[in-house]
């Protein structure tokens, strides 16, 4: 565990008043039983593979821009997922049909002077230590590995034909280098058959900038006549990834306590006069506070921005009688919360802005009790998706926003995006039809009354009629952008919300802003 210091200790000691919130340290089972959980993936990866299958994985490539200046590292996800690693560079190799190896990591050399520049670089043992895999190589000797079990890459990885070059050596194995070709006499046996299956990250093309290197090695093997039948190991990471281990479950619930702080700053923080980019400030100050990092980019939205969806630019200025959509959360370790909150910047709600809350409210808690096994997030009437526009469509019916409370055309004018969605190692993670327990999702509904919402209607006879009829109401809610947004956690009972500590019913809302805000008077935040 890491340690807490002095300044940490001052603000548990202001936690004390029962005001403020404070994000407690990061969970015992993050650094305890890391090594279990990425050994027990790798050997449910290695059970989808099959004792024919090969699966390379590479750490993500960093990104650079202006010439000098490198973007902040995130390592890519499923490397991270079975690895546990940060390290540029590196690559990941399971084999399930090895005799004696079955997984292994091939590590950047320390560079002394590239740790003059860059910092630190991951040792071999550091390397064991993070992720337990024990069989941790030099990566000069890749392309060894390769030409050892694949033969016929030697075409395309060592063009001269040679045994030479960086690691060459060691493809003979023998007291020079790793027995590639004693341990991995069923693979190469494989290759040579026809019956290697090898796995990497492969999306679709036009979705493949992050993959450009897997799109470039598979093609070249394929070219090759290696005896290898390529596959797309991302079927493999949806199925695993999907339901989250006990660890993983408390690192998630870890990233919504950081961000029930954040939110806490910001309900003291949004009075009238300040700049949306200072409550941006707010949010991310408190994620690196707590070594975190935002999961996504910071959405605050005052005002008539709160009906654009992904309202990011941040530069306007809050106003008495504005509502303030705030779209941020933290992430840690890797694994991103997701929460919206819309609270009125004067401390109440006007009586119009209140009506389209309730609604929204309302669908959210529809939407939440259908989160529950064998349920899918959109399609059917037992849908997390349908429970909601169920609630929403009476809702804008009653206000006058709507004329024919079963019309989805209708109902899209005002809510023009999905239910929700999975998170874990993305903000938008992978998922499949139906929930089941260990899963965790969002569930968002809203309604945006966009001032020109009524313009860009399709020319027809029934939306003109519509558009005739909901002029009135229109004219009284515009402006209004309400979307309120929970992280769900699916069980084989009833869903439990872990962003629950932030509060969302509308009572609650004013009540925690005049609490903070009072408190914040006669004593600063911590």
């Amino acid at each position: 565990m890491r340690a807490i210091g002095l300044l940490a200790l001052a603000f548990t000691a202001v936690a004390a008043d029962g005001v403020w919130k404070v994000a407690p340290p990061p969970p015992d089972s993050w650094q305890r039983d890391r090594v279990a959980d990425l050994t027990a993936r790798r050997k449910a990866a290695m059970a989808e593979m099959g004792e024919h299958g090969m699966m390379i994985l590479y750490a993500a490539e960093a990104r650079n821009y202006a010439g000098d200046v490198d973007w902040p590292y995130r390592q890519e996800n499923n490397f991270f997922y079975l690895t546990g690693l940060t390290q540029p560079g590196a690559t990941l190799v399971l084999v399930p049909g090895g005799e004696k190896t079955r997984e292994m990591v091939f590590l950047p050399a320390a560079d002394a002077s590239r740790e003059a520049w860059t910092g630190h670089m991951l040792t071999a043992g550091e390397a064991r230590a993070i992720s337990g895999i024990q069989e941790i190589y030099d990566a000069s000797q890749w392309n060894a590995f390769l030409t050892a079990v694949m033969p016929r890459t030697r075409a395309f990885l060592m063009p001269g034909g040679g045994r030479g070059g960086r690691g060459g050596v060691t493809v003979t194995g023998g007291d020079s280098g790793p027995d590639w070709r004693g341990d991995f006499a069923r693979t190469i046996e494989d290759s040579a058959g026809g019956r290697l299956e090898l796995y990497m990250i492969l999306p679709p093309v036009p979705e493949a900038v992050e993959y450009r290197r897997e799109q470039e090695f598979a093609g070249k093997v394929a070219a090759s006549g290696a005896g290898v039948a390529i596959r797309d190991a991302s079927g493999i990471f949806v199925k695993l990834r999907q339901v989250k281990s006990p660890r993983e479950m408390d690192i998630l619930r870890h990233a919504v306590d950081i961000t029930a702080e954040a939110f806490q700053r910001t309900f003291a923080a949004a009075v009238p006069g300040t700049w949306e980019y200072e409550l941006q400030a707010q949010f991310e100050m408190t994620f690196l506070r707590r070594d975190g990092h935002w999961g996504y980019p910071c959405i605050v939205a005052s005002g008539v921005n709160a009906t654009t969806l992904h309202y990011e630019s941040n530069r306007d200025r809050m106003k008495s009688g504005d509502l303030v959509l705030m779209d941020d959360a933290a992430e840690f370790d890797q694994y991103s919360a997701d929460v919206t909150r819309t609270i009125p910047v004067s401390g109440r709600f006007t009586k119009e802005q209140a009506e389209i809350y309730r609604v929204v409210y309302d669908a959210q808690q529809a939407g939440i009790g259908k989160v529950r096994p064998g349920h899918p997030m959109t399609g059917g009437p037992e849908s997390v998706g349908a429970a909601a526009a169920e609630v929403l469509k009476k809702g804008l019916h009653k206000l006058g926003l709507m004329t024919d409370p079963a019309s989805e055309e209708q109902l899209r004018v005002w809510y023009f995006h999905g239910i929700g969605h999975p998170i874990g190692l993305n903000v938008h993670d992978v998922g499949g039809r139906e929930l089941a327990p260990g899963m965790v999702v969002t569930v968002e509904p809203g309604i945006y009354i966009r001032p020109d919402a009524l313009e860009h209607l399709p020319k027809t006879p029934e939306m003109e009629k519509f558009a005739a009829a909901v002029r009135g109401a229109f004219e009284k809610y515009k402006g209004i952008g309400v979307r309120i947004e929970d992280d769900v956690e699916v069980t084989n009972g009833e869903p439990k919300v872990i962003s629950s500590a932030i509060p969302s019913r509308l009572e609650d809302v004013e009540g925690e802003i005049a609490r903070v805000r009072a408190a914040a008077k006669t004593k600063a935040m911590p």
